[in-house]
């Protein structure tokens, strides 16, 4: 769970229909969260999605602050980026996937398919162990792209399987089901939110061993019909990692 996690902070849809669309199909969707382990800021992680017409993108920058980064300085720096496609179903695919940065400033590139994933690294980069299998990376999705589904689902996000390919080598399954609402009183949101609780199951093309765990997303409801998420909570080997969203921006449109 720690890789899933440091990865995760750097987070096709099976089945996945009727995504939410406004009047003149684009949409767009901005957040900026403060990521917390241990009761302490560790960093920040921007995202960004658009969508005009058929064709959509995504783009992500992860990090560290404060005290981390004076510990790891740039090391931990990742910046990831996405374009696709809505498809008929009104499912988002990825065609071309890229994230670059950390110790080693490895530029990793992945190609999708109708019948495969196809990952390149400079520098070389393992495919985990054991890797995924053709069958298992088959109608799988980014990590920019997951959060994006989620974002412009139809209906309750929290009901759901995610198929991720995540950074191009781990596979594995967001199972989510809905757990309730909260009232969120946050920086960026003030209201009632969705609460899914999502079981993340490892599958393949993880470089060290991974245990299924839960987790817990918040979901703010907004008048274009996309869902904002407010809070993420994930497991680690060094507890809690919370992403708490500090501005939320909705089709040029801030929540409150």
């Amino acid at each position: 769970m720690q890789k899933l996690a440091a990865a995760f902070l750097s987070l096709g849809l099976l089945g996945l229909t009727g995504a939410a669309q406004a009047q003149d199909g684009a949409r767009h969707f901005e957040a900026v969260y403060s990521v917390r382990a241990r009761g302490v800021t560790a960093g920040d992680f921007t995202y960004s999605f658009t969508q005009a017409g058929p064709a959509y993108q995504a783009h992500a920058e992860r990090r560290a602050t404060g005290l981390i980064r004076f510990t790891v300085g740039s090391t931990q720096d990742y910046s990831y980026s996405v374009q696709g496609a809505v498809d008929a179903s009104g499912a988002l695919r990825p065609a071309a996937y890229q994230h670059s940065g950390g110790r080693r400033h490895r530029v990793v590139n992945v190609r999708f398919t109708a019948d495969d994933i196809v990952t390149t690294a400079n520098p070389y980069m393992g495919m985990g162990s054991p890797p995924a299998t053709l069958e298992q990376k088959r109608g799988a999705i980014d990590q920019l792209t997951a959060i994006a589904s989620m974002v412009t689902a139809t209906g309750d996000p929290c009901n759901r399987t995610v198929r991720v390919y995540m950074d191009g080598r781990s596979r594995f399954d967001f199972v989510m089901t809905p757990d309730g609402r909260v009232n969120v009183n946050g920086q960026a949101y003030h209201g009632q939110a969705l609460r899914c609780r999502v079981q993340f199951q490892p599958i393949a093309g993880f470089s060290d061993p991974q245990t299924a765990a839960v987790m817990s997303f918040l979901f703010a409801p907004t008048p274009s019909g996309m869902y904002a998420p407010v809070v993420i909570e994930m497991p680690s080997d060094d507890g809690l990692i919370v992403l708490d969203a500090r501005e939320l921006t909705v089709n040029g449109e801030k929540l409150r």
